[in-house]
């Protein structure tokens, strides 16, 4: 294992946001493979992925920055070219996404885009899907808010699902590398039968009747009619506990 490496480990071993050292080392590899395909310079892109989240260890605010900072003397001490270095601290610096590129460099080198589109491919398909749901456990995060008005609050964004419509069904717009979009449109679409599958089990529309009435004469009340909301189906629940005469 490379000093670099080591010093991933250190500074994320305890980081339980979806920001640990297998983030940056399944970053690092995807970078690698895309770096190739686009003819990037492999030092710079291999660098930036493998350091570009060690600011999380301390915490997640400006973390851009603080990993910059310290990959500027991890690097160096490194004995890593020092022509190189200007460079990938410019990739660390920016790589925190903001809709529309707006946090990117104006004029974004090959490295940047090799390096930018291997982080964001490691936000979707599955591992993307529990790396959000990590996130937003670690951050005290709701899975789901769906009361109107939910939108109007949330340091961290109202709710996991609510991420994924304000940013991660969003990303293959943002992915610079031709393997990159092609890749993120296939990654996206587990995400979008995966929320399929939420909405239909939050709803209770994926129950089977059938499946259910194993026991002659079971009564299943209000799963009978699937379109109930949730909230109406909890009322109903309820009513049915504290009234001798259940709705069925």
């Amino acid at each position: 294992m490379s000093p670099l490496e080591q010093s991933v480990r250190r500074y994320l071993s305890t980081e339980s946001s979806g920001h640990d050292p297998w983030h940056a080392f399944r970053v690092c590899d995807l970078a690698n493979r895309l770096a190739q395909a686009i003819g990037a310079d492999a030092e710079i892109v291999l660098a930036s992925a493998l350091l570009h989240d060690i600011g999380h260890g301390f915490g997640r605010a400006d973390h851009a920055e603080k990993g910059a900072f310290l990959a500027q003397d991890l690097l160096k001490k490194s004995g890593f070219p020092e022509a190189k270095i200007q460079s990938v601290i410019s990739c660390i610096e920016h790589h925190e996404w903001l809709p529309g590129r707006a946090g990117d460099p104006e004029l974004p080198t090959v490295e940047y885009q090799a390096f930018a589109d291997a982080d964001r491919l490691d936000a979707l398909g599955a591992v993307g899907i529990a790396r959000t749901f990590a996130f937003g456990g670690a951050h005290g995060r709701p899975i789901w808010d769906p009361e109107p008005g939910a939108a109007a609050s949330g340091v961290y964004g109202v709710s996991s699902i609510h991420h994924f419509y304000d940013k991660l069904l969003h990303l293959p717009d943002d992915m610079y590398t031709e393997p990159g979009k092609r890749l993120a449109v296939q990654r996206v679409a587990v995400m979008k039968q995966f929320l399929r599958s939420f909405n239909l089990q939050w709803e209770g529309k994926d129950v089977q009747v059938s499946a259910l009435a194993t026991e002659p004469g079971l009564s299943l009340g209000p799963l009978q009619k699937s379109s109930v909301k949730v909230r109406d189906r909890i009322r109903r629940i309820f009513a049915a506990i504290l009234q001798p005469n259940p709705i069925n």
